[in-house]
């Protein structure tokens, strides 16, 4: 599987009626979230941070939390950081053991659409405190410095600090005596626009997270996906796409095209193309953070055969969206490409498509 660079179509910023075009709405995002989700801490009255992609509306967003065995609700405080509002805090007025669970509610402040999550965690006496990760700025491009501290992780131990929803690597550092850390990355080039978790996790199972807002982030926003297979009938191959949108933008007109391989006879795909000059296309009005995918498409062939998928996409900003929230507007294609596949040999198994 190889997967290859965005090429940038064109940027739209000049044109004024895409610009401010309304676009469809969506939800908030959870990025980060501290104490992390299955965590178990001591039986204190403990503070939850929760880091959202969108800005959220202090009235409407909620959070509760409630006890796994009986139902009984928890007495709890919630905030909407008004100098940050994508940022939620919940705070325990109580503490007892057991497990609970937290239930967010988020709404978005511009647009009103709303987003609902869960996770768990366990309140009991021999708990320790948990790690926790600061970053020495809120907003970075790539390319630019970050200084991030971790405390109470693990002692002299291995920690793996990761950025973006693919978790790509920043560095590997080693905690003292006390399972603190200081380390100096810069932002990788290849980090999308966006609120983009933060995260570290040593070799004995801690972690904590964090946020950081990427003002610039590196292309491609879209990563397409071309996977090769054999089957599932002798004779046949069959190609899986899929797609993640890394970053913020909220993509529209997403259109999936795969060109039929040469001297391959198309058979069937799922979900249903439409079929174009020897092209399978698929359509998405509007793809949000996160991915999208399988599509499958197979075909007849008596030789090795290469899949390749061209994906266009375009982004238009919102009314009354700020340029750290939309970004600007533009259209954009991408193309994956597979490795080489060979058909299923005579007297094969049917194979199974997963």
């Amino acid at each position: 599987m190889r997967r290859t660079l965005i090429r940038i179509v064109a940027a739209l910023t000049g044109l004024a009626a895409m610009s401010c075009a309304p676009v469809f709405s969506a939800p908030p995002h959870l990025v980060a979230a501290s104490p992390v989700d299955g965590v178990s801490l001591p039986v204190e009255r403990q503070t939850f941070d929760l880091m959202f992609n969108r800005r959220l509306s202090a009235s409407a967003t909620w959070i509760s939390v409630w006890r796994e065995d009986d139902g009984a609700t928890m007495a709890t405080e919630t905030d909407v950081d008004p100098q940050n509002p994508r940022h939620a805090q919940v705070r325990l007025l109580e503490a007892a053991r057991g497990t609970y669970r937290l239930h967010w509610h988020a709404v978005d402040a511009r647009s009103a659409a709303a987003a609902d999550g869960e996770q768990d965690f366990t309140l009991q006496d021999e708990s320790m405190a948990q790690p926790r990760l600061q970053v020495s700025r809120a907003t970075a491009d790539t390319g630019e410095k970050l200084e991030i501290v971790g405390k109470g992780f693990a002692e002299k131990c291995l920690v793996k600090v990761t950025m973006g929803d693919d978790q790509v690597n920043l560095t590997t550092v080693e905690t003292n005596v006390y399972g603190d850390f200081d380390a100096e990355t810069r932002v990788p080039p290849n980090v999308s626009f966006g609120i983009q978790p933060l995260s570290a996790e040593d070799t004995q199972g801690g972690a904590a997270v964090t946020a950081l807002q990427v003002r610039w982030g590196g292309w491609p926003p879209l990563v397409a996906f071309t996977v090769g297979q054999p089957g599932p009938r002798p004779g046949e191959v069959t190609f899986a796409l899929s797609a993640r949108n890394r970053s913020d933008y909220l993509l529209e007109r997403v259109r999936m095209v795969l060109s039929d391989p040469q001297g391959a006879m198309f058979l069937s795909a799922y979900p249903r193309p439409e079929r174009q000059n020897a092209t399978s296309v698929w359509e998405i009005p509007t793809m949000d953070r996160g991915a999208i995918g399988p599509f499958r498409a197979t075909f007849r062939t008596t030789g090795a055969v290469v899949g390749r998928m061209r994906i266009e996409f375009r982004h238009r900003r919102a009314l009354g969206c700020s340029d750290d929230e939309c970004g600007p507007a533009f259209v954009s294609e991408s193309v994956s490409e597979s490795t080489e596949v060979t058909p299923a040999a005579a007297g094969a198994s049917p194979r199974r498509q997963d």
